[in-house]
């Protein structure tokens, strides 16, 4: 057995089913705020998901609960995704956990190594959605379909300046924020800044007031918190970000 398995099953591995009924995700990556990040929208997507930054990291979670896919950096401190990689595979109680490389190796034989590995291969930078898009596509594939009930989807009627709750309470919003929400929806899973929010309200740089947004926004928070989680997250000295699932509706 190769020395990962060893590692696994002194610490307990053999506790490997699952606890409840959301795919649980693991997310090796050594970079925090990427980290951070990730785990917010996987969260906020309905899935169990834990970070780890290492290898040593990612044995101690396997310790409580075996995951149903593993996101995967591939230059990690100490040993690397690929040598993850392979003793995942190489373990007879951890070869069918799916496995995406998500890294910033994108030549061709990276890719054509870390897929004789893995499920799938993304390189960074990625879009949000993309990466969401094929988690919900390898959970499909392998008949994991549950997410955590607490997965909520608002819709924004703009024209009515209303946002509709996930158990269908109507809310009436201002204007602004009739605007920064659409704004938001159109940038989904990106950063919107500073300046595209003087633009969407159509302000002068030399006019416009961080202070301000930052007050419309944490209004805007308050209607959208569910569960304790920030649906509107701040990057400072960049701008915002939205966390949670916004459909807008144009009827």
């Amino acid at each position: 057995m190769h020395q990962f398995g060893k590692s696994l099953l002194a610490c307990g591995f053999l506790r490997l089913e699952r606890l409840n009924d959301m795919a649980r995700i693991y997310f090796v990556e050594d970079n925090v705020i990427l980290l951070n990040n990730g785990l917010l929208w996987l969260k906020n997507e309905g899935y169990d998901a834990h970070g780890a930054s290492s290898y040593e990291e990612l044995t101690q979670l396997m310790t409580t609960q075996r995951p149903d896919l593993v996101l995967l950096d591939w230059n990690l401190p100490g040993k690397d995704g690929l040598f993850i990689a392979n003793e995942l595979r190489n373990t007879p109680e951890t070869k069918n956990i799916l496995i995406i490389f998500v890294t910033a190796r994108n030549s061709i034989n990276d890719k054509v190594s870390g897929l004789d590995k893995a499920d799938a291969y993304i390189a960074k930078p990625f879009d949000y959605r993309e990466l969401l898009a094929t988690i919900r596509a390898l959970l499909r594939r392998n008949n994991i379909y549950k997410v955590s009930s607490s997965k909520s989807t608002w819709l924004h009627f703009p024209q009515q300046r209303i946002l509709r709750t996930p158990d269908g309470q109507e809310l009436d919003i201002t204007e602004k924020e009739n605007m920064i929400i659409q704004l938001f929806v159109q940038h989904s899973g990106k950063i919107v800044s500073h300046k595209m929010i003087s633009q969407v309200f159509n302000e002068s740089p030399s006019l416009y007031d961080k202070n301000r947004t930052e007050a419309l926004l944490s209004r805007l928070r308050s209607k959208l918190k569910t569960d304790n989680k920030n649906p509107i997250r701040s990057f400072r000295n960049q701008g915002y970000q939205l966390m949670t699932h916004i459909k807008i509706m144009n009827e």
